[in-house]
């Protein structure tokens, strides 16, 4: 896997360099960048697999190189000290990221995802969809961006009634449509959605409660969604989803 790195600050480029050399040998650093316009010369004349870059830079900021790059056919792994609620805007428009300073066991780990990552098609698309979410201030998106085998499905959160875990993997129920498989633990989404009105009422299910119909305390305990489907309530979720609904309104 070739690389290269872009960041303003000189500590930065050599310490992500030291650190993929010692978690991530298979990732060859092929170039480090603390200029931006000399960054977006060798971006338009060579080829490479994944580009580290930073957001906040001199001349250009991040998203101004890009914008310059006229062949986007790289993964780009964003290096930022952004606060809480850009990282959240990372998440949704399904970009990776290393908060600075880079942890080498989080470094390791994105690489990982990226060796299995099929590059998108719609890399132009997925930056816009970043911006409008940064530039939103604090805002809980309306849409989120899922990464599935075949690329990004931009969803309406609202949209979503519940999401089931297959493995390594999540089912996404939409009403009338078929479930969206997406490459991300229920974990993983749970935290994605955190602040969206979902509930996590079992260990393999997270239910959206502006969906939810009916709960059902007899028999086990079990919730009727908007689609009709069940979805059992765990014996230790219970509480939590009673305190919930004491607090939280959702469509009748």
């Amino acid at each position: 896997m070739k690389a290269i790195l872009i960041d303003d600050e000189v500590h930065c480029t050599e310490s992500l360099d030291i650190l993929l050399r010692n978690h991530c040998p298979e990732v060859e650093v092929a170039g480090k960048y603390n200029r931006a316009e000399e960054a977006l010369t060798v971006l338009n004349g060579q080829a490479f697999d994944v580009v580290f870059l930073d957001i906040e830079m001199p001349i250009y900021n991040g998203f101004e190189l890009l914008n310059r790059v006229e062949n986007k056919s790289f993964e780009i792994v964003f290096t930022t000290a952004y606060d809480q609620f850009a990282v959240k805007a990372f998440k949704y428009s399904a970009f990776d990221y290393l908060l600075k300073p880079i942890d080498g066991e989080e470094l390791k780990e994105c690489v990982t995802k990226l060796r299995e990552k099929i590059r998108h098609t719609d890399l132009e698309g997925q930056l816009e969809f970043l911006r409008t979410l940064l530039v939103r201030e604090k805002q809980v998106p309306q849409k989120v961006a899922l990464p599935t085998t075949q690329g990004l499905e931009y969803v309406d959160i609202a949209e979503i009634i519940r999401c089931e875990s297959d493995s390594n993997y999540t089912r996404i129920y939409q009403d009338g449509q078929r479930a969206l498989l997406i490459c991300r633990t229920l974990k993983e989404v749970e935290e994605l959605l955190d602040g969206a009105n979902f509930a996590r009422i079992h260990h393999s299910h997270l239910v959206n409660l502006d969906h939810l119909r009916k709960y059902v305390r007899s028999d086990g305990g079990y919730v009727v969604m908007s689609d009709g489907s069940e979805v059992a309530v765990s014996r230790s979720r219970k509480d939590v989803l009673n305190n919930l609904l004491k607090v939280r309104s959702f469509r009748s």
